[in-house]
């Protein structure tokens, strides 16, 4: 089975990034998009020395994974594509990490889909671009999904 991997956020260009998977997935013959959020987890407080209850934090979790499924769902049935086979997951950890770790796991992933926010020069340079490690460690093709402007 020929499978994509599509990493996606919360920003506008993911939203874009979705409806483009769909319609690259039929004219590729892709067979399933499997959608994916890596949530990266950060000590949330309240106050300093004080933490946030952990059911806000998994309902925060529960509330951020119900939003995305309506992203992918709604870019579905915009694009006509509400039957193609397509899943999602949210997955807890480092996002380039996670994702490649999950390319490497099942080799019916033919390509991984991600975009490119754009972050300026000194951004790069200290924190890194997601999209770039995936490219360097990824197990198979990558598509760096980046919009005309």
């Amino acid at each position: 089975m020929r499978k994509a991997l599509v990493a996606i956020d919360g920003s506008a260009l993911s939203r874009e990034l979705i409806r483009y998977a769909f319609e690259y997935a039929k004219r590729e013959k892709i067979e399933m998009l499997h959608f994916v959020h890596v949530y990266e987890e950060h000590p949330l407080t309240a106050f300093p020395g004080m933490p946030v209850p952990i059911e806000y934090d998994e309902r925060f979790r529960r509330d951020l994974e119900a939003e995305f499924r309506e992203m992918v769902e709604e870019a579905a049935a915009e694009t006509g594509n509400k039957d193609f086979p397509h899943e999602f997951s949210m997955i807890v950890g480092v996002p380039y990490n996670e994702i490649v770790k999950l390319a490497e796991e099942d080799t019916d992933y033919h390509l991984i889909i991600v975009g490119h926010r754009g972050m300026k020069n000194l951004e790069r340079f200290f924190i890194g671009s997601v999209a770039a490690k995936i490219v360097a460690h990824a197990p198979c093709s990558v598509l760096v999904y980046r919009p005309r402007i």
